[in-house]
């Protein structure tokens, strides 16, 4: 059962003030470091925030407001990589999609739980995590460029549904 500290979204929360915090964020980071959050960046994050689940590019690029204009994959390749960048956003190797960041700060990014029942990813303090693998690299010599772990298992609702 989740706990009010659990890194999963609660079933019925409010949604409309992830997607506000979402592009609060991003707003403060392109300004923090003198990026600009285009029209294109902006919408390709608000499809993100809109989900606690990875999506693909090219599901963004079916959902993108074009508005009359010939649709470009390279365009959201672009957003997306900008985003990720920034770390507002987080590619799901396993799924080959993208889901935006659940918060900043050391440890996000690090380690992501993905159900595999609803596809759901929750993105704990991996913090400790973090910097075990730093110090292991900088034990071996290895130059440590980025790392993340990927578990899949089940939600505490989808968990919970099956125990029903």
């Amino acid at each position: 059962m989740p706990s009010d500290l659990s890194p999963f979204p609660a079933p019925r929360h409010d949604h409309a003030r992830c997607i506000a915090e979402g592009l609060a964020r991003a707003e403060a980071a392109c300004r923090d470091r003198h990026e600009r959050l285009t029209e294109n960046r902006r919408a390709v994050l608000e499809l993100l925030l809109a989900e606690h689940r990875p999506v693909g590019a090219y599901d963004i690029l079916e959902r993108f407001d074009w508005k009359g204009r010939r649709p470009a994959p390279t365009q959201i390749y672009r957003a997306l990589a900008f985003l990720e960048a920034l770390g507002l956003v987080h590619r799901i190797a396993s799924r080959n999609a993208y889901v935006a960041c659940s918060g900043p700060g050391e440890g996000h990014g690090t380690v992501f739980l993905v159900c595999e029942q609803c596809g759901v990813v929750a993105e704990p303090d991996g913090a400790d995590l973090g910097r075990t693998v730093h110090d292991l690299a900088g034990a071996t010599g290895f130059e440590l460029r980025t790392h993340f772990l990927e578990a899949t298992g089940r939600c505490p609702e989808c968990s919970r549904d099956d125990g029903a």
